[in-house]
């Protein structure tokens, strides 16, 4: 066989094993970044319920900004961003002690944070749309 061919084909294959090993490797790395995304997210959330100003509505204080109406929105709001947090936060504690023997683990608590943040955000997006509504049907212009 010719030399100058046997050295085409170690470098294809040499560039094909790099780039599987990139390819597999992504993934893994966009997960963490995406859980770290999260786990920020889902914090300033909280911070962010924290501090809002609240009034009682039926014995609990619930923020008067969106959720007077509706306190079971926010119970919810604070069950999901609470369940997100901490899926995360498992996440990437998992992630960093053993990557490979709780690889199914850490891929659902992935799925659970993603699902918590969304319903999150779905939630407030819910609220938001409510208090405008509201809004425009008392005739108030905005």
């Amino acid at each position: 066989m010719d030399p100058e061919k046997q050295k085409i084909e170690s470098e294809t294959r040499t560039h094909d094993n790099s780039y599987s090993k990139i390819s597999s490797s992504s993934p893994k790395k966009s997960q963490t970044q995406l859980l770290i995304f999260i786990f920020y997210a889902s914090l300033a959330i909280a911070l962010l319920i924290l501090f809002l100003p609240r009034q009682n509505v039926n014995g609990c204080p619930v923020p008067a900004f969106l959720f007077a109406s509706h306190p079971s929105l926010f119970h919810a709001l604070v069950f999901s961003v609470m369940l997100s947090f901490a899926a995360a936060s498992s996440g990437l504690l998992i992630g960093i002690n053993s990557q490979r023997q709780h690889a199914t683990v850490q891929k659902c608590y992935f799925v659970i944070s993603v699902v918590s943040l969304a319903s999150a955000l779905s939630i407030l997006a819910c609220a938001s749309f409510l208090e405008i509504f509201k809004l425009v049907c008392s005739g108030i212009k905005l």
